[in-house]
C-alpha cells in the first residue's frame, strides 16, 4: 500500500541518489544540475508560503517517489501536478496511486476545482497515470524549454462530480 507524507529536509540524500541521471520532472525532483538539499529547502520554504506542496510517496516504509502541486492559478482554484517515481520502483502502480492521493489532497484540503499536468508526447506511461486518474487531454504544444512536444491534461470537478 502506498501513502504520502510531506517532504522533509532528510529527504535530500535519497532524492540526490535516486534522481541522479533522471530528466527534469516538472519540479517534482531536483534538476540534474541542482543541489538536492537546496532544492528541498526551497520547496519547504514554498510550502510554508503556500506556493507549493511536495509529498514523498512511500511504499512498504520506503520512499519511492514524489508528487508536487504548484503553479497555482491566480484565483487559487487550480494548480499543476507533477510526479516522479524512482527507476527501481516503476511499473508497480505507484505513480497512479501517488497522483490519486495528491488529487484527493488538492480537492479536500485546498478546495481546488481543476488540476493540470504536462506530459512529453513520448511518455506513454505518464499519460496512462493521468488517464487512470480521470484526466482528459486538452492541448498539444511545444515546451518552452527545449521545444519538445508536450500534451496538457486537465482534471476538473463540478460540485462533487468529475468533469471528463
Amino acid at each position: 500500500m502506498l501513502g504520502l507524507r510531506p517532504l522533509e529536509l532528510d529527504d535530500a540524500a535519497w532524492l540526490a541518489r535516486a534522481s541522479e541521471g533522471e530528466p527534469p520532472a516538472g519540479g517534482a525532483i531536483p534538476r540534474p544540475d541542482a543541489d538536492a538539499e537546496a532544492w528541498v529547502r526551497e520547496e519547504l520554504r514554498r510550502r510554508g508560503a503556500g506556493e507549493a506542496f511536495v509529498f514523498v510517496a512511500v511504499a512498504a516504509g520506503v520512499a519511492v517517489g514524489t508528487t508536487r502541486l504548484a503553479r497555482f492559478a491566480p484565483d487559487r482554484r487550480g494548480a499543476q501536478l507533477s510526479y516522479w517515481i524512482a527507476a527501481a520502483a516503476r511499473q508497480r502502480g505507484h505513480a497512479t496511486a501517488a497522483a490519486g492521493l495528491t488529487l484527493a489532497f488538492a480537492r479536500a484540503e485546498l478546495g481546488l476545482g481543476r488540476v493540470c499536468s504536462y506530459v512529453a508526447r513520448h511518455n506513454h506511461a505518464s499519460r496512462v497515470v493521468l488517464e487512470k486518474n480521470s484526466f482528459v487531454r486538452t492541448a498539444v504544444g511545444r515546451a518552452r524549454q527545449g521545444g519538445a512536444i508536450v500534451e496538457r491534461y486537465e482534471r476538473c470537478w463540478v460540485g462533487d462530480a468529475v468533469w471528463r
